[in-house]
């Protein structure tokens, strides 16, 4: 009977240890290695047709693979037009089809800069001494930072001082970049912090709200790129990040302080059950034979 009763323990025991580690590794998880749904992609024949051309045609499927675009799902036609859903290229580069072809320098800030497509993006280069350059030179334009097919999202890596010291002394360069690399780590570092806090199911709405306005004010930086912009702006978005950086980690420091109280709680919960069981064991080994 003993025995039998020690087994039930020992398997009570058991589970509930199994519970507990489950618990405590589901604490622990980092969202970032949950498993992600493969994303369902569709055919496009440009892309097939430029493979088959070999040469730079098919060194440009190779670069826009590697782009932003690709990754977010958009194809061929979402910037060129034309019915990529065709093998015939008369037909898929037809002017029925909505073919645009490739833009010249000066017309690709209205080729990207499209209502549907970086239209805000546009408006703000329009007030950059930049826009006056491409205008008359056709650069520095989108495709100077971002790339034509291999199109890089804004980050501290679409530029450098090599880039802009062409035109501006290297120092101003360097100082322009630097400011840029700063505000873009303590972007980097908030997002890290909400999306830890988007783990534990809190709620992030102000701060994914404040997060936007402080990166409509960072692109605005990075698109007018006027001294004077970048000063004024600057003190804003500082004012801003401060504000933010602070509301999320306050947040963050609660989140990590319940699940230590979580974790404690589970353990605590296991040793009085472990007690329990040691104690009902116990006592009724004392029990006198019969």
């Amino acid at each position: 009977m003993k025995s039998g009763f020690m087994a039930r323990c020992a398997a009570v025991l058991f589970t509930f240890a199994l519970l507990c580690s489950s618990a405590i590794a589901a604490v622990n998880a980092d969202p970032a290695t949950r498993a992600k749904t493969p994303a369902v992609g569709s055919t496009d024949h440009c892309l097939d047709c430029h493979k088959s051309l070999g040469g730079k045609h098919a060194a440009i499927v190779d670069q826009w693979t590697g782009s932003v675009h690709s990754k977010g799902g958009r194809g061929c036609n979402s910037c060129h037009g034309g019915d990529h859903t065709t093998g015939d290229a008369k037909r898929a580069k037809s002017r029925e089809s909505g073919f645009n072809g490739k833009p010249s320098p000066k017309e690709s800030l209205t080729f990207c800069g499209r209502p549907e497509c970086h239209d805000l993006a546009l408006q703000q280069f329009k007030k950059s001494p930049h826009y006056d350059s491409v205008m008359k030179k056709g650069a520095p334009s989108c495709v100077s930072c971002h790339g034509g097919h291999n199109v890089q999202r804004s980050s501290i890596n679409i530029i450098s001082d090599k880039t802009c010291s062409g035109c501006h002394s290297v120092e101003y360069s360097r100082q322009i970049i630097s400011s840029i690399f700063s505000i873009e780590k303590d972007l980097e570092f908030i997002e890290t912090n909400i999306r830890f806090l988007e783990s534990k199911k809190a709620d992030v709405q102000n701060e994914l709200s404040q997060m936007e306005k402080v990166k409509s004010l960072f692109h605005q930086i990075v698109h007018v790129f006027s001294r004077e912009e970048i000063q004024f702006t600057r003190k804003i978005v500082d004012l801003e990040i401060a504000s933010l950086k602070s509301g999320v980690l306050m947040k963050v420091d609660v989140s990590r302080r319940m699940d230590i109280i979580y974790i404690i709680t589970i353990i605590a919960c296991f040793i009085i059950v472990f007690g329990l069981a040691f104690y009902v064991f116990w006592m009724l080994s004392r029990r006198p034979k019969r």
